[in-house]
């Protein structure tokens, strides 16, 4: 059988000689990639084993001994400093529009990428990236169009995977992805999932591991894609990916729109049968899309036909002249044809953590700390040893006859010339040089990374009210700031990078939620015809004319306690209005509400039903009130009882 698969996948080779070259090609710029890359993937490697608190120490530099044994009490300082700047909030999307007349526009992009990216499962893609970033120096963010993805109405939805520094290998010598020619992106799929995403079924080669036979097994499920994306030679964005010896996909520019089309009548897919019968598709490139209803869009409407003059002509195709010898002119209609929009960018967002020049990766906190990290384990396992190896010693003169029962009293027989000699002798070294040395490197890597006693929550000498503390917070988050704006930064690209691919893939409307500025819910959605313009010339394009950031109020946003605090200050000093007003309260818990308070619906709710009282009760007293303010009497009906 297994001579069979070889035999297979040799013939495989030989029928496709050019595809069997481009593979080799590919396959041998990627070796050489990985090799100019081999000394960052070692430090990659080593910081991870710092984070995840490894027990080997450096060797002395200036020695040529190597390092005898490991650590025996390691305190990770990598691990504690790093998850001490975790921030969990998503930056929120900001859409700044460019003309006047896409501010409505613009709206809508900033809902449609708020539910996006909660939709995405976006906390955990953040825990990820928060912690590799400042491991690493940087993390990516992989943005991809899944045709199976989406909602029943939909077909398709974006996907954002967190791809790791390890993963990433970058064309050598290039370190800004705008300036690189190619990339390479591996992974690990099951040869089922592989089939089921490329249709290709492979056969994996035997690697010979230190393995049992159950984990070899378990092994052969899996294989290592590697995908590499590169620009094409008119400057578009191609994509070839290979799984061991097979090609699962080539395409010169993957970009450019793909759509499966019934095989019997050439209209689009829509479902799992077309509307004439067929369930047979294939896949086709397409350059433009012709419009079959009419298209309101944010500045106009557009109709799916249009009117066109044009010279009538003969069986031969030359034109027809009228008496006076000039052409006759027809009216022929046509349909509006479109072109499909083209993001035209590598789908891979950098976030670093601080940036450094000529550097791939961004500095890593862990590089910077790595020789205080080494002290202080060495410093631990050497206080422990000294604890471990000191003890207590009983001193007796020789030949004595020692009691060694369990009793609590045990017997000692010495005469008395010697009772002087009986004693027991404690030996401790002293380790206070060695918790001052521990602990000064410890501050060492506090100071080196700009982080306070105050900033971790811990006690802090000198800061002695709460005003100095809350300064030295202050003082921490300064330090960190460089790495909330390159956090912000990435956020606002990827924001783009997700509108672009909307724009480009999403033939149905997605449905969006906002809320209104009164806490209420509005209903609407991204499509992305309302993006359709034309210019002077009237030539059809795409706007995609908007500056992407973020929020800059939306960690305070996510923290729900620091709202609610926020909210009563501002009642307190009545900006809401008179204090004890329910015209204020009623603001209040709206507010309240809209930020999760719990019970503040409730609460809402019976102001407003307080509200609706009294002002019925002002009506049924204007309805007895004349227009002069007089109450007035129904003096026939008196006269009458």
């Amino acid at each position: 059988m297994r001579l069979k698969k070889m035999i297979k996948k040799a013939v495989d080779t030989v029928v496709n000689p050019e595809e069997a070259k481009k593979l080799s090609q590919w396959k041998n710029r990627f070796e050489k990639a990985r090799i100019a890359y081999e000394s960052e993937l070692e430090l990659i490697s080593r910081r991870d084993e710092l984070y995840e608190g490894s027990r080997k120490v450096e060797k002395n530099p200036n020695s040529n001994s190597g390092v005898k044994k490991l650590a025996i009490n390691v305190r990770n300082i990598c691990y504690e400093l790093i998850e001490s700047q975790v921030d969990s909030s998503i930056p929120s999307p900001r859409v700044i529009p460019i003309h006047k007349e896409d501010e409505e526009a613009a709206k809508v992009i900033e809902a449609f990428l708020t539910n996006e990216i909660q939709t995405l499962g976006a906390e955990i893609l953040n825990d990820q990236n928060e912690r590799t970033t400042y491991v690493q120096g940087a993390d990516f963010f992989h943005v991809e169009w899944d045709s199976s993805k989406g909602l029943h109405t939909t077909y398709g939805d974006i996907v954002i995977s967190e791809r790791h520094p390890r993963q990433i290998i970058p064309q050598p010598g290039v370190v800004d992805f705008d300036k690189m020619d190619y990339f390479f992106i591996q992974y690990n799929m099951t040869k089922d999932f592989i089939k089921r995403k490329y249709g290709v079924d492979v056969e994996l080669a035997d690697v010979d591991h230190n393995f049992t036979t159950e984990n070899a097994m378990q092994c052969d499920d899996i294989g290592t894609v590697t995908q590499a994306y590169y620009r094409n030679k008119n400057g578009g964005i191609g994509v070839f990916i290979w799984c061991d010896d097979y090609i699962l996909e080539d395409m010169e520019d993957y970009q450019k729109r793909r759509i499966e089309v019934c095989a019997k009548c050439g209209k689009p897919k829509t479902g799992e049968k077309c509307e004439c019968g067929s369930k047979k598709f294939v896949e086709e490139v397409q350059d433009y899309e012709t419009i079959n209803e009419k298209i309101v869009t944010f500045t106009e409407t557009f109709e799916p036909t249009f009117d066109e003059e044009v010279p009538l002509t003969d069986a031969n195709g030359a034109p027809m002249l009228n008496e006076v010898g000039k052409p006759i002119i027809t009216t022929k209609t046509r349909n509006v044809k479109l072109p499909y929009y083209k993001p035209n960018i590598f789908p891979i967002v950098e976030r670093k953590n601080v940036s450094r020049y000529n550097k791939f990766l961004g500095s890593s906190d862990i590089d910077v700390i790595r020789d205080q990290q080494d002290a202080i384990s060495k410093i631990g396992s050497k206080i422990q040893e000294k604890i471990l190896m000191g003890g207590s010693y009983l001193q007796l003169p020789k030949n004595t006859d020692v009691e060694t029962s369990d009793k609590e009293y045990k017997i000692i027989r010495v005469d008395q010339s010697n009772a002087n000699l009986v004693g027991v002798r404690t030996t401790q070294a002293d380790i206070s040089q060695d918790l001052s040395m521990l602990s000064q490197n410890y501050s060492f890597a506090q100071s080196t990374l700009g982080i306070t006693n105050a900033f971790q929550g811990k006690y802090d000498a000198s800061a002695r009210s709460g005003s100095a503390k809350q300064y030295s917070i202050n003082q921490a988050a300064g330090r960190l700031e460089s790495k909330r704006v390159m956090k912000n930064a990435a956020y606002a690209k990827l924001y783009e990078m997700m509108f672009k691919f909307a724009l480009a893939y999403a033939d149905q409307p997605m449905p969006i939620s906002s809320e209104n500025t009164d806490g209420s819910k509005e209903y609407s959605a991204f499509d992305r015809y309302m993006f359709l313009k034309r210019d002077s010339a009237g030539e059809y394009y795409w706007n995609d004319e908007f500056i992407f950031t973020t929020n800059p109020t939306s960690t305070i946003m996510t923290n729900r306690e620091a709202m609610w605090q926020q909210i009563d200050l501002k009642l307190q000093s009545g900006a809401f209005g008179p204090v004890g007003d329910l015209q204020t309260s009623l603001l209040y818990w709206k507010l309240m509400e809209k930020n999760g308070y719990p019970n503040a619906g409730i609460i809402k709710d019976s102001i407003e039903a307080r509200i609706s009282e009294q002002e019925g009760a002002r009506n049924d007293v204007s309805a007895m009130q004349g227009g002069d303010g007089n109450i007035q009497f129904d003096l026939q009906g008196l006269v009458g009882q």
